[in-house]
Parts: structure tokens; C-alpha cells; sequence
């Protein structure tokens, strides 16, 4: 005897009375490690969301992200929210230029990847889940991050 789940794989079980159920937990923990195995590795991993990296292009004393309109598509953010925040940790001037980011000065890249970084940590991961499903929500003076996957919701502190 044995039950069919919605995943397609048999649970076994031996049915000693009709109101009880034994089963071997070693046997259990075998199904367990057989199921886990069919798993694909994409699935495994804890996260399916990557930081994006900056990709730049230097011009005398101005920097460009080449690829600023990737980076807001997946963040899934306001352009207007993330620039006015990314300026101002940058410490600099800048501005929306087609599809990429104008930066008065020269920056490396791992400086504004770890400004990106920090950007998804504050306003992008939910603190619980660590999923990128959330959104900004704001009530009064105050902002939340609002997080579909979980549900939690958490006041967004600047750090």
C-alpha cells in the first residue's frame, strides 16, 4: 500500500490497523535522500537572485554604467528611488543618459558594486527569507519593505 504525492513520487507505508500508521524511519530517510537527489541543482541553491555587476566605460573624468537599465530591471526597482539613493552614497553628480548611467568622476567598479550591494541589502532582500521579492511601501513619514514571498514586512532603516 502506499500514497501518491502531488510530485509524482510513492510514499510506502504498511497499514497495521485502519487507524494507525507505521513506518520505518530508515526507510523514511532513505525516500528522503532518493527525492533530494532528483532535485535539480538550480533548485538547490538557497537564492536564484545575483547582485548585478556594474559594467563601466571611462571618459576623461566621467564614468558611465553602460548597463544601468539591466541592473534596475533586476533589482525590480524605481529608477528615480535607486538614483537618488545611489548618488548620494556615491557622494556625486549624475544623471540618466539613454540607457545608462552618467557619474561626474572616476569610479572602479568595486566601489559601486559594493554601493549596489548595499542598495539590494536595504531595499531589494527580504531580512527573513533572503528572496528579492518585496516591495516599497510607505505609510506617513515612514518606508516598509514588504516582502510576497514570506510575508514579513520590516521598517527600512539607512544604514
Amino acid at each position: 500500500m502506499g500514497k501518491f504525492f502531488s510530485n509524482g513520487l510513492l510514499l510506502k507505508f504498511k497499514i497495521k490497523r485502519t487507524d494507525e500508521i507505521i513506518m520505518d524511519l530508515n526507510s523514511y530517510e532513505e525516500f528522503l535522500d532518493k527525492a533530494y537527489e532528483k532535485v535539480p541543482e538550480n533548485v538547490k541553491r538557497s537564492s536564484r537572485f545575483e547582485t548585478p555587476k556594474v559594467r563601466l566605460r571611462i571618459e576623461s573624468r566621467n564614468t558611465f554604467i553602460t548597463n544601468f537599465n539591466k541592473i534596475i530591471f533586476t533589482l525590480n526597482r524605481d529608477k528615480r528611488h535607486f538614483l537618488g539613493i545611489f548618488l548620494k552614497k556615491a557622494g556625486t553628480m549624475g544623471e540618466i543618459r539613454g540607457q545608462q548611467l552618467f557619474l561626474k568622476g572616476q569610479y572602479k567598479d568595486q566601489v559601486l558594486n559594493r554601493l549596489i550591494e548595499n542598495y539590494t541589502k536595504t531595499y531589494v532582500l527580504c531580512s527573513i527569507c533572503k528572496k528579492p521579492d518585496t516591495q516599497i511601501q510607505r505609510e506617513g513619514k515612514k518606508y516598509y519593505l514588504k516582502c510576497t514571498a514570506c510575508g514579513a514586512r520590516e521598517e527600512i532603516r539607512e544604514k
